[in-house]
């Protein structure tokens, strides 16, 4: 093995959060890069549906607590990022800068709908039976739009990458040893590669705790949510929205389109019956949610559409009761730091954290750092329905 790489800071994890992270480090002159074992975005990031939650959905409960407070904000920030602004994402697929939010008949649903109108920074307004979508015929009850954007995750990735393609490498961690003035890191490539670093950051995801243990951290335990989504393909329309029930949304759904053809729209489906699908089968998995998206959406029928699934595992910093957690999570260990963004909304703020720490306790060793040009570079993961297994609905 050759002499180590010296640099600021190693990536380990090429989601969202180590993307933003990397961006930010480099913006401030360090040299930092990146390493992950897959494709860019596997797992969380491309599994994510893509909406910059405003808040709205998590003040159901009828309070705006922190999740909800610290959502609203992100959601402004990253408008101004859309736009052209300080990190310049205007070139990221904006899918719809618009949602509607829906109730099911009954009070639970009522009550649920009064939790939407808190006074967060952005607010839901009413919505005239003669304005809605044709798709919300025959539904009772109030409908709401909400100024919630919904992106394409995997372009926003692509955006993220191409600046610094020669920082990325695809590899796996195999040994981490930290001490008081550095962190040296084994990795294997294609061939293996030794990297000293001033910082480690961890944003793996999944992948987290197994990085903590080969660096003997044993002070950021870990929870897994495990969760199924649902897809529906076919001639369908554009929906991005979230069915209110109670203090829960029943389903969300948002849309793009899988081949170019405007009559293959995809939805893609999470909410509560997202969190109840890892209990079923795939074949009672498709009943249940074929059902429950009938009964939120009923004025459409869904004859030669297609329907698909996958799992996914919600890799999160623990809590108490094994509930999602309130807030984006970021904790150092002597020169390693966890980051948690929890949602894609807050995967920047995960990042600002991260330059606040460094900014008190590190100097830049030098300004550029590029991989070697003989090690592979990762490439994007495929969007979900890309590789799903498609059955016809029946």
């Amino acid at each position: 093995m050759s002499e180590p790489i010296i640099i600021d800071a190693l990536i380990v994890g090429g989601g969202c959060a180590g993307l933003f992270a990397l961006n930010a480090l480099h913006a401030a002159g360090m040299s930092a890069l990146l390493v992950e074992n897959n494709s860019l975005g596997f797992g969380q990031t491309t599994s994510s549906q893509g909406i910059l939650h405003a808040g709205v959905k998590y003040s159901l409960g009828g309070l705006a607590g922190d999740d909800a407070k610290e959502a609203s904000d992100a959601a402004h920030e990253w408008i101004d990022m859309l736009d052209g602004g300080s990190l310049n994402l205007k070139n990221v697929r904006v899918l719809t800068r618009q949602c509607y939010l829906w109730r099911t008949s009954g009070l639970r649903g009522a009550a649920g709908m009064l939790g939407a109108k808190l006074a967060l920074r952005t607010r839901p307004e009413s919505m005239h039976e003669s304005e809605r979508p044709a798709w919300l015929a025959g539904v009772s009850g109030d409908v709401l739009t909400l100024a919630e954007t919904v992106i394409d995750p995997r372009s926003l990735l692509e955006e993220l990458a191409n600046p610094h393609a020669n920082s990325l490498l695809k590899g796996r961690v195999i040994s981490v040893s930290q001490s008081a003035n550095h962190v040296d890191i084994e990795i294997e490539s294609s061939r293996r590669v030794l990297v000293r670093a001033q910082h480690l950051i961890v944003s793996a995801g999944l992948g987290n705790q197994d990085i903590l243990g080969l660096a003997n951290v044993a002070d950021t335990p870990m929870q897994q949510r495990p969760l199924r989504q649902a897809m529906v393909r076919g001639a369908l329309p554009m929906v991005f929205g979230h069915c209110i029930d109670g203090a829960k949304t029943r389903i969300t759904v948002t849309s793009d389109v899988s081949t170019g053809d405007a009559r293959d729209v995809v939805w893609h489906v999470g909410g509560q019956i997202a969190e109840d699908g890892p209990a079923m089968s795939e074949s009672a998995f498709a009943r249940y949610a074929m059902d429950e998206i009938t009964k939120c959406i009923p004025a459409l029928a869904f004859t030669g559409c297609q329907f698909a699934s996958y799992p996914v595992i919600r890799a999160e910093p623990r809590t108490g009761d094994g509930r999602r957690p309130a807030k984006a999570f970021t904790h150092t260990t002597g020169r390693i730091t966890t980051i948690w963004p929890v949602k894609l909304v807050l995967a920047p703020m995960s990042a600002a954290a991260i330059m606040k720490q460094l900014n008190h306790t590190q100097r830049p060793v030098c300004q550029h750092m590029h991989w070697p040009a003989d090690l592979p570079r990762p490439k994007l993961a495929a969007r979900p329905w890309e590789t799903a297994q498609w059955s016809e609905i029946s």
